[in-house]
C-alpha cells in the first residue's frame, strides 16, 4: 500500500532522480551500450556485456554514496526513493553473478568433440545465451520498476512497508 509524504515540488522532483539514473543504467548501459559495442566497435558479445556490467557497477556504487549522503542531508522522501533505488539493484546484481557462473562453467566443461568439429565454441555459446537471457529479463523487469517507481516518486509517495523498514 502506497502513502503519500508532504513533500515540495523540488523535494519530489529530487525524489525521482534515483529512479531516472536506475532506469538510465538499464536503457541506455545495457540495452544501448551493449549494442553501440557489439555493432560499431566490434566486441563479442561477452566483452560487451562485461563492459556494459562495469559501467553498471561504478552506477551502482554511485548510487550507494548519494544514499549514503541522502540519508544525512535530504528531506525523508528523497532518502527513501534513493534507498529503494539502491534496494532494486539487489536483483541486477544476483542477474550478474548468475551470467558470470553459467558462463564460467565452459571453464570446467569438456567435450569429447573432434577438433574438426570445435565443439567448445558450441558450448561457449549456449552457455553465453543461457547467462544473458535471465540477465535481459531481469533487465526488462527493473525497467518497468523503475518507470513505476519514478511516477510514484514525482507523486510524493512510498511503499508503506518501505517506509516501515526505514524510519526516519
Amino acid at each position: 500500500m502506497l502513502t503519500t509524504i508532504k513533500a515540495s515540488t523540488e523535494d519530489r522532483k529530487s525524489a525521482k532522480a534515483p529512479h531516472e539514473l536506475f532506469t538510465i543504467n538499464m536503457v541506455i548501459v545495457h540495452l544501448f551500450f551493449s549494442l553501440l559495442m557489439i555493432e560499431l566497435l566490434g566486441f563479442s558479445v561477452d566483452g560487451a556485456i562485461a563492459s556494459a556490467i562495469a559501467l553498471s557497477l561504478y552506477i551502482i556504487v554511485y548510487t550507494f554514496f548519494q544514499t549514503k549522503r541522502a540519508k544525512e542531508n535530504a528531506p525523508y522522501l528523497v532518502y527513501l526513493h534513493w534507498k529503494l533505488s539502491l534496494n532494486r539493484y539487489k536483483l541486477l546484481i544476483g542477474a550478474y553473478v548468475l551470467y558470470f557462473i553459467v558462463t564460467s562453467l565452459s571453464l570446467i566443461i569438456s567435450t569429447d568433440v573432434p577438433a574438426s568439429m570445435d565443439g567448445t565454441n558450441v558450448i561457449n555459446s549456449i552457455l553465453s545465451l543461457m547467462g544473458i537471457v535471465p540477465l535481459f529479463f531481469v533487465i526488462l523487469v527493473s525497467i518497468v520498476f523503475g518507470s513505476i517507481s519514478m511516477f510514484n516518486a514525482g507523486r510524493g509517495e512510498i511503499d508503506q512497508v518501505f517506509m516501515q523498514k526505514y524510519p526516519q
